[in-house]
């Protein structure tokens, strides 16, 4: 049971009464949405991203090393820390797309405990309606070469998992989802020992 008393907001959501896509790209589409707030009214039209699920792995090796990868990033036009992940493919459980992710991006194959679930959040809730998934890869080791997309180039990166509350307390690793994650896994972590 939550130690968390259930909050609950004394305003009514808005609502979409009408959606259409208005723009198409490889990764992401454009959605432009009519809204009404919670008494009906009508408000200016929003535009949102529809992306697919995301998925990313804490990968730790039997040495207790975490599984990091350098890659370029177009956003911000620089080199990224991250964790192993991508896109969740159409009909494809997110539990199977990390794995999948881990193996493309690292060459790493799932220790014999395989994938345990960490946390599931919201991407960007302000924009996005799709979600980021975490698993735990414990006991991950080296298999085979990397598979990249045609956008990608990745180097494998690995850290001792003692270093890695240093990693997040000098902004080595950035990425607000792979923060999140690491966050979450360092928390729940120190929870477990401390039981």
């Amino acid at each position: 049971m939550s130690k968390v008393k259930h909050l609950r907001p004394s305003i009514r959501p808005w609502n979409r009464v009408k959606t259409e896509i208005v723009a198409e790209y490889r990764v992401f589409e454009i959605e432009r949405h009519a809204i009404v707030d919670g008494d009906g009214k009508p408000r200016m039209d929003v535009n949102t991203f529809r992306f697919p699920d995301w998925c990313n792995v804490i990968a730790i090796t039997p040495e207790q090393e975490l599984v990091l990868v350098w890659q370029y990033r177009f956003g911000t036009g620089t080199m990224s820390l991250e964790l192993p992940g991508g896109c969740v493919d159409p009909g494809e459980e997110p539990l199977v797309a990390a794995g999948r992710e881990l193996a493309e991006e690292a060459g790493y194959a799932l220790g014999p405990a395989g994938l345990t679930h960490l946390t599931t959040f919201e991407a960007n809730p302000a924009m996005q309606a799709n979600l980021c998934h975490t698993y735990v890869a414990e006991g991950a080791r080296p298999t085979a070469s990397q598979h990249f997309d045609d956008l990608e180039e990745l180097e494998v990166c690995l850290v001792a998992l003692d270093d890695l509350p240093a990693l997040l307390d000098e902004g080595i690793v950035r990425h607000g989802l792979i923060v999140a994650a690491l966050e979450t896994f360092l928390r729940r972590r120190s929870g477990q020992k401390n039981a």
